[in-house]
């Protein structure tokens, strides 16, 4: 830092109490106004020597002096009260500040942070952690699937790893989607590279509302361009053409032109038997070429040379997954929504976790005490029975209730609420719930709990995970069940008829406590409140789901609203 200039213009003088002129006055100069403030004595004149003051000329005017280094303001006292001093140096200074090399010191910083050449996250860093993570879609059960939103929610939830898929307009602009056919996710039939991209900008909306819930509005379509620019080099991108014009794009020489440095921080992502990963390798990327559930080792013998990393799908068995592993590549298993999945996965030496819901896997809490529904907006971890699919998915009216719009044994995991690890005296679940048209006397609907694992419940299935769920039936009977992992059919462990049963319309209240010795039922809304309870202790888990039940007419959808798990 440098000492400003200051007096020698026409405001620097020393005057009395009047306002005239003093001659040859004597003063001292100070850091503020105030009676806090520190005198100063780290003064020069122009040629440099030391001052200890300040002293007005014939005319009463405070000549030029050099103030302490690095300060920009000064008070000048004459006896009569503090006047500011400001620099007459300050157009030399920005002049300078402005055509310096590193006027603030932090160039070597910015250039490690944001270069080319120094990356925070490269596929390197990645690899260093036994276990890690990548944003399927953008982490797309919880997002809208390859927006910029949804980029934006993945790295902001902790994500160093991002997949993005990419098609080509007509006129050949790179925009991120998966799906050749834009049904599912923009409304409308047909694919991409039948429009020009002012048209598809403008005109192609993708809406997440029916896998998401209605709180997420229409997003814009989003060119990989914007997430390049965005995103490489501050986390991993597994970068996928999904179609062929998008693929000659970009090796064709879009991306190495545009991004050269791209190469430490974009692994190419392809099927398996697909000729571009040599390009990618002589980029000097690295490949994950991902495989069928009946790809043969032979099949992935004749690509092994251009495979860095072996993707194999969740749906593989244990015995394949293993298989790949040995093959001694990370593997790296998509889409792995649950974490159920990733321990699974773990355990058979999966290094990658390409996952759907980056913000609720990771960690093993609590992530909300109580429901979020009035906000429409799906919450991590509230999974239904198919990942990508809005015709299983929870809804919302924005009232604060939510219901399934499919009534084939419907649940979904509360996994935002879940308490994963059993706290000392149990849990509490409460919640409300309705039907607007009462089904038959013996149907029935509720919920599922003690689970010590969030994997799928579906009632009168065998479940991968052993539980409990209570039924609440159209003609007012209240049952615990336990459900284990052999049998579809739960086993019958408590029940009563309530004094009045479900009335169309008419919310019901419910309170399920587990404690380290009971399992006990209430229904609160009556009085005096209705209660059943088992001793059983088999399960302590903190997972717990809505079920539809046996409910299977849409008319008769059970309804639920205030849903919240606190420890007891």
């Amino acid at each position: 830092m440098a000492r400003h200039l200051f007096g020698g213009s026409a405001a620097d003088v020393a005057e009395d109490i009047t306002g005239a002129r003093v001659p040859n006055a004597s003063g001292t100069v100070w850091d503020g106004p105030g009676s806090g403030a520190v005198k100063l004595i780290d003064l020069t004149d122009l040629g440099g020597s030391p001052i200890q003051g300040l002293t007005s000329d014939a005319q009463g005017m405070i000549g030029q002096f050099y103030g302490p280094d690095g300060v920009d303001t000064l008070w000048a006292d004459f006896g009569v009260e503090r006047v500011i001093l400001t620099p007459t140096d300050v157009a030399e200074w920005l002049d300078e500040h402005e055509t310096a090399d590193d006027p603030h010191g932090i160039k070597g910083w910015a250039i490690a942070q944001f270069s080319g050449g120094g990356q925070t996250m490269t596929v390197e860093k990645l690899l260093q952690d036994q276990v890690f993570y990548v944003a399927h879609r953008g982490s797309g059960v919880e997002a809208p699937e390859h927006t910029m939103e949804a980029y934006e929610y993945a790295v902001a939830s902790g994500a160093t790893a991002i997949e993005v898929s990419v098609q080509a307009t007509a006129d050949g602009t790179l925009v991120c989607m998966h799906d050749v056919d834009m049904t599912r996710v923009f409304g409308v039939s047909g694919s991409v590279n039948t429009y020009a991209y002012s048209a598809a900008r403008n005109t192609l909306k993708p809406n997440p509302s029916d896998l998401l819930g209605a709180g997420w509005g229409p997003q814009k379509l989003t060119p990989l361009r914007n997430v390049l620019d965005r995103f490489l080099g501050k986390v991993v991108i597994f970068l996928e053409p999904k179609t062929n014009d998008a693929s000659a794009i970009l090796t064709g020489g879009w991306l190495m032109n545009n991004y050269p440095s791209c190469a430490s921080s974009v692994v190419w992502k392809t099927y398996y038997n697909n000729g571009t990963k040599q390009w990618a390798q002589d980029k000097g990327m690295k490949t994950w070429a991902y495989i069928d559930a009946a790809t043969t080792a032979a099949q992935m013998d004749t690509y092994d040379a251009n495979v860095d990393y072996w993707g194999v799908p969740h749906t593989a068995t244990d015995a394949k997954i293993a298989e790949v592993v040995a093959r001694g590549k990370p593997v790296i298993v998509w889409e792995v929504a649950r974490r159920s999945d990733r321990d699974r996965f773990a355990g058979l030496g999966v290094r990658g976790m390409m996952t759907p819901s980056i913000h609720y896997i990771k960690p093993v809490t609590q992530i909300i005490p109580r429901d979020n529904w009035k906000s429409q907006v799906k919450a991590p971890g509230d999974i239904a029975l198919e990942n990508y699919d809005g015709k299983f998915a929870l809804k919302y009216d924005g009232t604060g209730l939510s219901y399934f719009d499919f009534m084939d044994r419907a649940s979904c995991l509360m996994g935002a609420t879940s308490i994963p690890v059993f706290p000392a005296n149990g849990y509490r679940i409460s919640f409300d719930m309705k039907y607007d048209v009462v089904p038959a006397t013996a149907l029935h609907a509720g919920i599922a709990f003690g689970k010590v694992s969030d994997d799928k419940y579906r009632f009168s299935e065998i479940n991968t995970s052993g539980g409990y769920h209570i039924a609440i039936r159209g003609g007012g009977d209240m049952q615990i069940y336990s459900h284990n992992t052999t049998v579809a059919n739960g086993t019958l462990l408590a029940q009563g008829t309530a004094s009045k049963a479900p009335v169309a319309g008419q919310w019901m209240s419910f309170q399920v406590d587990v404690t380290p010795t009971q399992v006990i039922l209430r229904r609160t809304d009556l009085t005096p409140v209705f209660q059943i309870a088992s001793t059983d202790k088999t399960y302590r888990g903190g997972y717990a789901h809505l079920s539809g039940g046996s409910v299977v007419d849409p008319t008769q959808k059970p309804k639920w609203r205030n849903f919240s798990i606190t420890a007891l």
